[in-house]
């Protein structure tokens, strides 16, 4: 990828970063990081996926005044979808990164650019782990020669799968404490904990909640930021992965404890998910102790 990305991305800030530097391995990126004052900034659609991590400073907000995308604070962070514009507003002195994706990436970065291109704006997130491996991947970096590259790449891995992690993992985003509908929002999400292989149609959700399912359907994505339908799959993912990864049981058999309808449409979900298999997740996973493999446990 040309330089030219991270080069007009630092034109339309009107700012250089105090340290930057290209990570190469099974997840190559393009990392930098600024430090600067200022109160709008527009960037223009990237050729890339990318992410940002803030650090500390004021608070930040993406989009416009009338309908803000984002509104973050230190240890938040936005996976920015390529073609995808963000229009910044800042409360004072910020302190930031900027990842881009590069060609060559193996599957966790395949992985989190089809997840970004699912969406059409920029989705927000928080969580530590993303945050220090960020730092550390910088700090290691400003050691300039002296710097570690397999330790860099090993970060880099850690840090794009820990987003990856986060942005799938049902409830991660948080619901709203202050949101008006939380009660029955909370009620309905944990009857979709409890029960993944049962009826999570959306009739059922909003008759749990006691609401019309138009109203229903508003109500959730406005709180959890996606749709009721994608939040059970993301959920029946979550259960087949920890299935997958610390059970023996064949997948036809996860496939219905997690409520898919049959192991074909847990193999096609999941590798749209996940770009890789059922039984590829499973092999990668497994632990070093020998286990029989079961009879039904197909590759796919």
């Amino acid at each position: 990828m040309a330089a030219s990305v991270w080069l007009k991305v630092r034109r339309d800030l009107g700012h250089q970063p105090i340290v930057a530097g290209r990570i190469s391995g099974s997840t190559p990126i393009f990392i930098e990081r600024y430090v600067y004052q200022a109160i709008d900034r527009t960037v223009s659609a990237l050729g890339c996926t990318g992410l940002v991590i803030q650090f500390g400073g004021g608070r930040v907000r993406e989009g416009e005044p009338d309908n803000w995308r984002s509104m973050n604070l230190p240890s938040q962070a936005l996976l920015i979808p390529k073609g995808i514009p963000t229009h910044w507003h800042y409360s004072g002195t910020v302190d930031f990164a900027v990842v881009y994706f590069l060609e060559g990436g193996g599957s966790a970065m395949q992985s989190l650019e089809y997840l970004a291109q699912s969406r059409d704006a920029p989705l927000t997130f928080s969580d530590a782990l993303v945050g220090a491996a960020a730092q550390q991947l910088l700090g290691e970096l400003q050691k300039g020669p002296g710097a570690d590259e397999g330790f860099q790449e090993r970060l880099a891995g850690v840090m794009l799968e820990q987003v990856f992690r986060t942005l799938t993992s049902p409830g991660s985003l948080g619901i709203n404490p202050r949101h008006v509908h939380f009660s029955r929002l909370q009620a309905v999400l944990n009857f979709v904990h409890d029960n993944p292989a049962g009826n999570l149609s959306v009739s059922r959700l909003a008759s749990l909640a006691d609401v019309s399912q138009a109203h229903f359907c508003r109500i959730f994505r406005d709180a959890m930021g996606v749709p009721p339908h994608r939040y059970v799959l993301s959920t029946r993912l979550e259960v087949a992965r920890k299935l997958l990864a610390h059970s023996g049981l064949p997948i036809s058999r996860i496939a219905e404890e997690s409520g898919f309808s049959s192991q074909s449409h847990l193999t096609a979900s999941f590798r749209s998910a996940h770009s890789t298999t059922p039984a590829e997740y499973r092999a990668d996973r497994t632990s070093s102790a020998p286990r029989t493999r079961p009879a039904t446990d197909k590759r796919d």
